[in-house]
């Protein structure tokens, strides 16, 4: 069972993790980590596009001996817009995507030429197809596409309201503590509209993201032209 609250539309399944060195007998072989063995295609419930959930998941299954999911946990992702909280939506995401992605075949990681249990990490792109590009505009002046967005780095330095994340009680008494980065998107007048956990301990992540959707920013352009702003937001927590 998935152990967050976040998922979305049409996705693919990419093992993210690579092969250990091979060992020195040539008799044995080589020691390696689970593969996945083929693609899987999973289409979003319709809530879940509705509600405008979309963007890369990280996911850990722990693979048996035999090359089959024995559990699956969410390490962080996906996105949604600030100012809603589709709980049904996500819920309904994660049961989905859950049942599927245990439908997975790996080939078993090996150990001394012996199969054994093994932890894989999946980048899963998930693709909602309600929230499609917005057509290229030319800029007259120069006759190019204008920009949209903008990549900005690490953005905590240039807010101009950075409010801190409430420390989950639970958290704190399970001594959860450490980095967590939110991937942020902020429209043309400052106002961060999108936000998702990229990193960090799962049981800080949704307090870093309400801290982050909350976050303001100056407006910024582009040669006199209004972007928007893609970026991340750090949060440290020390219990």
């Amino acid at each position: 069972m998935l152990l967050h609250e976040t998922f979305n539309c049409c996705i693919i399944f990419t093992c993210v993790t690579a092969f250990a060195a091979p060992g020195a007998s040539q008799t044995v072989p080589a020691d390696s980590n689970p593969v996945l063995q083929g693609t899987a295609i999973y289409t979003m419930p319709q809530s879940a596009i509705d509600a405008k959930i979309s963007g890369s998941v990280m996911v850990a299954v722990r693979v048996d001996e035999t090359g089959k999911p024995a559990g699956i946990v969410l390490v962080y992702g996906p996105s949604w817009p600030c100012g809603t909280t589709p709980v049904k939506a996500l819920e309904e995401l994660s049961s989905t995507l859950s049942s599927e992605m245990m439908k997975l075949r790996f080939s078993p990681a090996i150990k001394d030429g012996k199969p054994v249990a093994k932890n894989v990490g999946l980048r899963l792109e998930l693709i909602n197809p309600g929230l499609q590009p917005k057509p290229v505009e030319i800029d007259p002046a120069t006759g190019k596409p204008k920009p949209r967005v903008i990549s900005g780095g690490v953005l905590n330095g240039k807010a101009t309201f950075l409010p801190k994340p409430v420390y989950p009680p639970e958290a704190r008494g399970k001594r959860e503590s450490g980095a967590v980065t939110i991937q942020i998107l902020i429209d043309e007048e400052g106002k961060v509209i999108r936000a998702s956990a990229v990193s960090g301990s799962p049981g800080l992540q949704f307090a870093s993201r309400e801290a982050a959707c909350n976050a303001k920013f100056p407006p910024t352009t582009l040669s006199g032209n209004p972007v928007q702003v893609s970026g991340v937001l750090t949060y440290n927590f020390i219990p």
